[in-house]
Formats: C-alpha cells, structure tokens, sequence
C-alpha cells in the first residue's frame, strides 16, 4: 500500500511539473509575440514622423465590429470553461463550438475590413501606411487560426470522449482536458487583448 501511495504522489508531482512547464512555455510565447507588435507598432510610429505624405484616413468601421467580436468570443470561451469546470459537458461542448464560430466572424471581419481599405484607395502595397494595417492584422489573424485549429482538435476530441465512462460518460472532469482549456483560455484572451491594443493603436494614429 504504502509504494502505491508513493507511486502516486510521484504521479502527481509529476503531473504538476508538466503543468509548470507548459504554463511557462504559454507565458514565454506570449512575451515574445507581445514584443513583436510591440516593437512593430513603435516601427510605425517612427515610420510616421519619417514619411512626409503619411497617409490619414478613418478606420473603417468594420474593425470596431471585429474588436466587439473578439470580446464576445473571449467571453464565450471563458464560459465554456467554466461550464466544463461545472460538468456541464455538453453545454461545454455546444459553447466551445459556438466561439470557434465567432472567432471565424471575427477572420472574416478582417476580412471585410481590408476590402474596405482597397475601397479608400489603400491596397496591400503602394502606401506605407495602410501596409502596415495589413501587415500587423495579418500576423495576428495567424495566431488566431492556430488557436482556431487547437481548438477545433479539442472540440473532436471532446465530442469523440462524450461517452467515455472513465470522465465525461461518468460525470468526472477530465483534468488533461481541464489544463488544456486553462491554457488555450488564456491564449484567447491573449489574442484577443492585443488586437484591442491593435484596434486602438490604429484608431489614434490614423485619423
């Protein structure tokens, strides 16, 4: 009994490390892409005060839409969270699914918003300044379909396991599945948080 119980404290002690380790390595990922728009959007402002035809234009509405969609769907995954933390396993499942749809919204918002740019007479190239709106909401509608896509994988998985006697077909949380949703929630709310940064910066630097 007692190398049971010695096997599994190791087993959780374990468990925890490996939670530690993918926790730092989200929080690392996480400066390193908040230094790049950092240091990115200080690129513009400086390529501003260089160029003597800076371009000023109104943003077009649709990115104001798209940043009411990236916090619709911050909120949406926070709930679907929680709903798996209350064992509501399938509520979760229709929520998580249901922010994986608004996060599409908001890719095809993106979308719309750089047609409504061409329309101002700012294509993707040919003006400074209207390249770097490009540039800066493509790379993070990149982040965005990666989480979209671990997303979608949990999603599968989850539907896959609903029957599963051993968690979800029992009423028993699945804790790999809970640290997973911890860790893809705070991604989220990370690429969602910066593209509020993204929206704003864009707003009062070029109008």
């Amino acid at each position: 009994m007692q190398v049971m119980n010695n096997s599994n404290q190791k087993n959780v002690i374990s468990l925890e490390n490996r939670h530690t380790a993918h926790r730092l390595i989200l929080y690392i990922s996480m400066a390193s892409i908040t230094m790049f728009f950092a240091v990115t959007t200080s690129a513009v402002l400086v390529k501003k005060a260089d160029v003597l035809n800076w371009a000023q234009f109104p943003l077009p509405d649709i990115f104001f839409i798209s940043t009411i969609i990236a916090v619709v769907s911050s909120l949406a995954f926070y709930f679907s969270y929680r709903l798996y933390q209350q064992k509501k396993f399938m509520a979760f499942r229709w929520m998580l699914a249901l922010s994986g749809l608004i996060s599409l919204g908001f890719l095809i918002s993106q979308l719309l918003g750089f047609e409504a740019l061409k329309d101002m007479g700012l294509p993707i190239t040919g003006n400074v300044a209207g390249s770097f709106i490009y540039f800066l909401a493509i790379v993070h509608g990149l982040h965005i379909i990666g989480g979209l896509t671990v997303l979608l994988i949990m999603l599968v998985k989850a539907i896959l396991a609903r029957k599963n006697i051993q968690f979800e077909g029992s009423g028993v949380i699945n804790k790999k599945r809970l640290f997973s949703m911890e860790i893809l929630t705070s991604y989220w709310h990370f690429v969602n948080v910066l593209w509020v940064y993204l929206f704003l910066f864009f707003y009062f630097n070029y109008q």
